[in-house]
């Protein structure tokens, strides 16, 4: 029986003991293929580096492939216990996905498959990884007829950090340069008997603009450390990127994302500052966390309404249950209220604040702005942080 336990979807009852695995590997055998042959027909589309524990929303085309490259370190008797899923959105989607192994005389292994038989929704896989470097997830639909959107995790329960990623530390989603202005990292078990120097790139943006990212430092490792300071110009609270590649060569990792913390302490980035559709507003910072649980609050200074709630969760690979933890936060109030506007939206030119709660349920601000969501152009608000009321709520 798989590690994994069968999930009961809209789209279908999915469970890898639904076909004999040898057919759905005989038809992943294709895919392999592809991967080393380049086949002109197929379209072939890498995604950023997937890190062990780490859940991503991503979409394949129809007649093409979504790949995923991920790093774990087996070795025959010593397997690295991995599980992957593949999830079909909305349940109106279906999903198949082919685990490649490492390249080795032109060729990759099918490790694992699953979809390619029969249309899922949901594919789950379980494997016992005995070989070390760069693995390949390959998803698309069922049979590639149509495009389809999903979630893809691994997962690794117990797993020595060394075993998974190109960086044992730190992992995706963590603090860094807490107390200091340094990032320090670890190269994981999957570089141990590298022939090349590995070079490790700092790359900061706003908090939530991966898209506005930019190089600021870089570093070559010594040995299995690699260290790199964080210039002044990053500001607390920042995204920071940790791209890993051979030295003046290929990228072996995409980017671990991490947030810069100087200090170990809560803050809101009311600078950067993301408008939604009419009244949805994205908010990122640190906040401490309890049990992998942190609530946020958005309110109205001016009108000493509460606008909405988000329950963020440690979720990813690099976050602490207990302690501090980046978080992103999406304030979404609902529009209607009994059949008419929803009295308590936010609007442009109120005061607004985002807090959390104390162990007493009190409130707690941690930062102000102007709320300035102006879809005319004929609005007066100009946005931005402003200072917060002394006064408790």
């Amino acid at each position: 029986m798989s590690r994994l336990a069968c999930l009961v979807l809209p789209f279908a009852i999915a469970c890898a003991t639904d076909v004999p695995p040898s057919e759905d590997l005989r038809l992943a055998a294709g895919d392999a293929i592809v991967s080393t042959t380049g086949i002109a027909d197929a379209a072939w589309d890498t995604a950023p580096t997937l890190h062990v524990g780490e859940r991503v929303f991503d979409r394949a085309e129809a007649n093409g492939r979504r790949v995923f490259p991920v790093w774990i370190a087996g070795r025959p008797g010593a397997p690295v216990p991995v599980d992957v899923t593949a999830t079909a959105a909305d349940g109106a989607y279906s999903v198949r996905i082919a685990v490649l192994g490492p390249l080795r005389n032109g060729q990759r292994a099918v490790l694992g498959a699953g979809g390619y038989a029969t249309p899922k929704g949901n594919v789950e896989i379980s494997l016992d990884v005995e070989t070390t470097g760069e693995h390949l997830l390959v998803i698309g639909s069922h049979d590639l007829t149509a495009e389809t959107w999903f979630h893809v995790q691994t997962h690794c329960e117990g797993c020595d950090p060394r075993m998974t990623d190109v960086l044992s530390s730190p992992k995706a989603g963590a603090l860094v340069a807490t107390g200091t202005n340094l990032v320090e990292t670890q190269l994981g078990d999957v570089l141990a008997d590298r022939t090349f120097d590995v070079e490790l790139e700092l790359w900061a943006s706003p908090p939530m603009q991966r898209w506005s990212a930019v190089k600021v430092a870089t570093s070559v490792a010594s040995g299995t450390q690699a260290n790199v300071i964080v210039p002044a110009q990053v500001r607390a609270g920042d995204d920071l990127r940790l791209v890993v590649r051979e030295a003046g060569g290929a990228v072996l990792d995409a980017g671990v994302p991490t947030r810069y913390a100087p200090q170990a302490a809560s803050l809101v980035r009311t600078d950067a500052i993301l408008y939604g559709g009419i009244a949805s507003v994205h908010v990122a910072g640190i906040v401490g966390f309890f049990e992998g649980q942190a609530t946020l609050a958005l309110r109205s200074e001016t009108r000493h309404v509460e606008i909405a709630l988000d329950d963020v969760t440690a979720a990813m690979p690099g976050q602490v249950s207990n302690g501090f933890g980046a978080f992103d936060a999406t304030f979404a109030p609902e529009l209607d209220h009994n059949g008419t506007l929803n009295p308590d939206l936010p609007r442009n030119g109120d005061l607004l604040s985002v807090g959390t709660f104390n162990g007493n349920g009190d409130y707690r601000r941690l930062g102000c702005f102007e709320y300035c969501n102006d879809l005319s152009g004929m609005a007066t608000c100009t946005g931005g942080p402003r200072a917060c009321p002394t006064t408790a709520w």
